[in-house]
């Protein structure tokens, strides 16, 4: 598409102006206030409008105008009627009618020009400033890496995973050891317990205090124990300390997700084992250089046949003509044959011989088993005479049909044999060559489908981790899950224990947060001693009460074998994340060595001529952002001046314009070049007229120089624009 005249009858501030435009490269300069932006803006709005609203609404009333194109060699107008377009707009490639991309990369101000938003959000960057896995290789090889660092101890400021584990089952041994042994006092706790139990029965026989105060201190003591043990639980409960509570749905989204990233890993695992197999049906054949024969090895069978044919042909013609000799291929098999296996059977007959006569005669029995093995060995040395196909050598008078059969069969023979030396490996004859050739070939095509399938596994191998550990990343990981978990169940139980003892003793008709006695009472040593009893009674039964409870050694116990998982866990997860560091490295490698993107390699060389030569841009496809180069020296976008970063800047986005507008979008700028000296703007307008070639150029400028500039290059139009 080629803009071929602009015509503005009302737009903004402009009135009634008219400009004819060039097919390449149109220079319109004028002073500020001459209508330059404004006469952008009506190009703006008629080829891809913006959905914001203007901030003059009362303007659009009034705009009207109308732009003349070229396309497809049709000249055709479009009017701009208030707010609508009458007529049919120029076809645009797909992707360039976006409002923001138009005005960032094809209509730019001086203040567009600065954006660097659009170069470096997904969709053009991912596009056209870098190759697949240029961005996300570098990461995954980072976080491989310091996946199994973290398990397996590389890094110096802390410890690894596997060797915290290791402590911990060491602390938990120790802690089981323990409560274990305190199982031994429950005899000597259950004996005190009777005796106590008899003396306090006989104390309460002795007991005449009055009823009412008996009663309220019996009552009293009777929740003594429930009060210790509600302050006990007040006490574990605080000790809990503050923990994300774990709900039920969070329960099942952890296990969903830690199956899941269970399930990706298993995948992977059984892939690389295919893989393997595949790999081991090669043979010892390089499946590259095997691939790069597939052409011609998908034609031996055919021309086996034909081979097999000659050989038959060649036998009749070869009786037919008796002038003719015939020898054997230079090529010949060892192997054992039926004369050897003769002698083997003939030396194994008398071996045995030898043995069964060791019974009768000892020197005879000897005899014989040596002249057995004697004959064996000779039988297993012989060399054998494998059927090899015929080369003939003709004499004088050979027909000419069988030198031409000879020669088919050879050239086959030798095409076979170049095949099979290229990949490194023993031919076996003709007949065996072949169909190993076939195996080899149909093992390269499956591994190179296996190893797309292994790709998009560890691609969701990682995304299943990544989404595990964000879930886990509010409770400071799995072990912090865990821990949460049991907490909250904790904290459930002990609240629920709690509430149960308030009743209890609300229900008694005491206050549970005043564990006192409410009634003074003056008893007798009696008494007294009843009340010792019960409570020591009472402390003895509770010591008892967690001797017998074993839930505390089983949560040990249970403990105990996660730890043991989780070891196993970490250490295979450390040599995986080895194995896709490594991996990731050597893809790294590849794709900076022989990958390279077509816009980056335009724009560097439009900063060449900007700069001349001074700055490129670094073309390694893993960096995660622009960055140009100066000899040795690297600088970031954050490191550049602000000259530098408009040279950039517009480089890249002329570079992005003649890639995604494949010379039918125009690209049109205002004043983008006030930013440069001379010397560059040299360059700059040298770039734009290299691409005037492709594309249509139109340049507003208030900048004397740069028409000057311009106006000296071959194929640029110059416009005056008169003030407004």
């Amino acid at each position: 598409m080629r803009i071929r005249g602009i015509g503005i009858r009302s737009f903004g501030s402009l009135r009634d102006r008219s400009y004819a435009v060039s097919d390449g490269m149109t220079v319109f300069h004028g002073p500020n206030e001459s209508g330059k932006t404004t006469t952008m803006e009506f190009i703006r709005t008629v080829l891809v409008p913006s959905s914001k609203r203007n901030q003059y609404p009362e303007r659009e009333k009034t705009d009207s105008g109308t732009l003349t194109y070229e396309q497809d060699g049709e000249t055709r107008t479009v009017r701009l009627v208030q707010k609508s377009v009458e007529g049919e707009r120029p076809a645009l490639p797909t992707g360039t009618d976006d409002p923001q991309l138009f005005r960032s990369v094809f209509a730019m101000t001086s203040r567009d020009l600065d954006d660097e938003k659009v170069l470096t959000e997904g969709g053009i960057r991912t596009r056209f400033l870098t190759v697949p896995g240029g961005e996300s290789m570098p990461a995954a090889r980072d976080a491989a890496t310091e996946r199994w660092e973290a398990s397996l101890g590389r890094r110096s400021n802390s410890r690894s995973r596997a060797i915290s584990l290791e402590a911990e089952m060491s602390d938990l041994d120790r802690e089981i050891a323990q409560a274990r042994s305190v199982t031994d006092q429950y005899g000597e706790l259950d004996a005190r317990r009777r005796e106590l139990i008899s003396r306090l029965n006989g104390l309460e026989s002795e007991s005449k205090r009055s009823v009412e105060a008996k009663r309220i201190h019996d009552v009293y003591e009777s929740n003594r124990g429930n009060y210790e043990r509600l302050e006990s639980l007040k006490s574990q409960r605080e000790a809990l300390g503050g923990f994300v509570p774990v709900t039920d749905a969070d329960r099942a989204e952890f296990e969903r997700l830690k199956s899941e990233s269970v399930q990706t890993q298993s995948a992977l695992q059984s892939l690389t084992e295919r893989r393997g197999r595949e790999e081991a049906d090669l043979m010892g054949a390089d499946r590259r250089r095997v691939s790069a024969h597939a052409k011609a090895i998908e034609g031996l069978p055919g021309r086996l046949q034909v081979y097999r044919d000659d050989s038959k042909r060649l036998r009749e013609l070869q009786d037919a003509d008796r002038r003719i000799v015939v020898e054997p291929q230079p090529r010949p098999k060892q192997g054992r044959g039926s004369g050897g296996l003769g002698l083997v059977a003939v030396g194994a007959v008398l071996a045995v011989l030898g043995v069964i006569a060791a019974l009768a005669v000892e020197p005879m029995a000897l005899a014989l088993t040596v002249v057995g093995a004697v004959i064996v060995a000779l039988g297993m040395r012989r060399p054998a005479t494998v059927e090899q196909p015929m080369q003939t050598v003709r004499e004088p008078g050979e027909s000419a049909e069988a030198e031409g059969v000879r020669s088919r069969m050879s050239s086959f023979e030798d095409d076979v044999m170049s095949i099979m030396d290229d990949l490194g490996v023993d031919s076996f004859g003709v007949e065996d060559d072949v169909s190993f050739l076939l195996r080899a070939r149909d093992a390269a095509v499956a591994l190179g489908k296996t190893d797309n399938e292994i790709m998009r596994a560890r691609m969701d191998q990682g995304a299943a981790g990544n989404r595990l550990l964000s879930f886990t990343q509010r409770y400071a990981g799995e072990e912090g899950f865990r821990v949460s978990q049991e907490k909250t169940a904790r904290a459930a139980a002990i609240d629920s224990e709690i509430a149960v003892l308030r009743d209890a003793i609300t229900k008694a008709g005491l206050d549970p947060d005043v564990p006192e006695c409410p009634v003074p009472y003056e008893g007798d040593t009696v008494t007294g001693e009843i009340g010792e009893a019960r409570q020591e009674i009472g402390a003895l039964e509770e010591r008892m009460k967690a001797i017998l409870d074993t839930r505390e050694l089983e949560r040990m116990m249970d403990r105990r074998a996660q730890l043991e998982s989780e070891m196993h866990r970490v250490l295979d997860d450390g040599a995986v994340g080895l194995l896709a560091s490594a991996i990731a490295e050597a893809a790294c490698d590849e794709i900076y060595s022989k990958v390279q993107p077509g816009v980056i390699s335009t724009a560097d060389r439009y900063l060449s001529m900007m700069t001349d030569g001074r700055y490129r841009i670094d073309t390694d496809p893993r960096l995660k952002e622009l960055s140009v180069r100066s000899g040795d020296e690297v600088k970031p976008i954050g490191a550049w001046s602000s000259g530098l970063r408009a040279q950039v800047l517009l480089s890249v986005k002329l570079a992005v314009a003649k890639e995604m507008g494949g010379g039918e979008v125009p690209v049109v700028l205002d004043d983008v070049l006030l930013p440069f000296d001379s010397e560059r703007k040299a360059g700059a307008c040298r770039a734009l007229s290299e691409m005037s070639s492709e594309m249509q150029i139109l340049l507003f400028t208030c900048d004397r120089e740069t028409v000057d500039i311009c106006s000296s290059m071959p194929g640029v139009s110059l416009v005056r624009m008169t003030e407004a």
